[in-house]
């Protein structure tokens, strides 16, 4: 019989600590609210806004000469995350309308694990950039014209797609501490980066990890953005739990010809049914 999800034991022990099996393949590309077609659509207009400003971004920076800095900034390589998300979910939604919905259960098991995690990170580093912007960086006599553009989106319409993405997708948060372990490493090592930087080119990306400025102060500083990623992690995995009881996705309200009961069910290495 067709299986959109994977049997648990066809997944190594590193995917079922991940809980990769306990992913129903069908999220990658379903929809809460919107057929296929429709969502193909929605996901086509996210990816080609996103690619114009991200190509519009490096172009600016190369015309002014600042290209060799660029990527060492948090804001674009999340939103080079963002891009390659769109990307990856707009191929499974096209290979859903196109009525191959076993796209993501014939990738390879770690492709499905990044997949998940590529999801998360793109949403919640998302809502970090644009909550710190905001209210601590953004300065209003700062940008003009097309960088004005470039700016609202790698700050703004980055967190309007992705939570638009989350309310009309079908993708949502894991609830191991594997997966925000996973970010908050990541979130290391671009600390890292930005101190390698400062130490090579002489400047810091953001004032808050200066630790000329801060000295002292700094450590409880790293120390609290990396407990803030698990915070944030849960309280967003909290909406996604809320979302999927007041708007589940239309796959699990009969919306799509497919076996619920041989689809939608999976156990653990404990023997727990265990469904997402």
């Amino acid at each position: 019989m067709h299986r959109i999800r994977g049997e648990t034991q066809h997944y190594g022990r590193a995917h079922r600590f991940f809980r990769t099996h306990t992913l129903d393949h069908r999220r990658a590309g379903g929809s809460r609210l919107l057929s296929a077609g429709q969502h193909v659509v929605l996901r086509t207009v996210f990816l080609v806004y996103t690619l114009a400003a991200w190509i519009a971004s490096i172009v600016l920076d190369a015309q002014s000469g600042q290209m060799s800095g660029h990527f060492v900034y948090f804001t674009y390589l999340c939103y080079t995350g963002l891009l390659a998300y769109l990307a990856a979910s707009l191929f499974h939604t096209v290979q859903l309308w196109r009525g191959r919905d076993g796209s993501f259960g014939s990738m390879a098991h770690v492709l499905q694990l990044l997949h998940w995690l590529l999801f998360a990170s793109a949403l919640l580093f998302a809502t970090v950039v644009s909550v710190v912007f905001w209210a601590v960086i953004y300065k209003a006599d700062t940008y003009r014209g097309v960088h004005r553009w470039v700016n609202a989106s790698v700050h703004g319409t980055n967190i309007a797609i992705m939570w638009v993405d989350s309310l009309v997708g079908a993708m949502v948060f894991c609830p191991h501490w594997s997966h925000p372990l996973v970010l908050a490493l990541l979130m290391a090592l671009y600390l890292a980066l930005a101190y390698v930087n400062a130490a090579i080119n002489g400047w810091f990306t953001y004032d808050f990890i200066n630790y000329k400025v801060h000295g002292a102060k700094e450590a409880p500083i790293l120390i609290g953005m990396l407990l803030g990623i698990f915070v944030l992690y849960y309280v967003l995995y909290g909406v996604h739990v809320l979302l999927d009881r007041l708007l589940p996705p239309r796959f699990m309200r009969g919306k799509y010809s497919v076996d619920e009961e041989d689809c939608c069910s999976d156990t653990d290495e404990l023997g727990v049914k265990q469904v997402y």
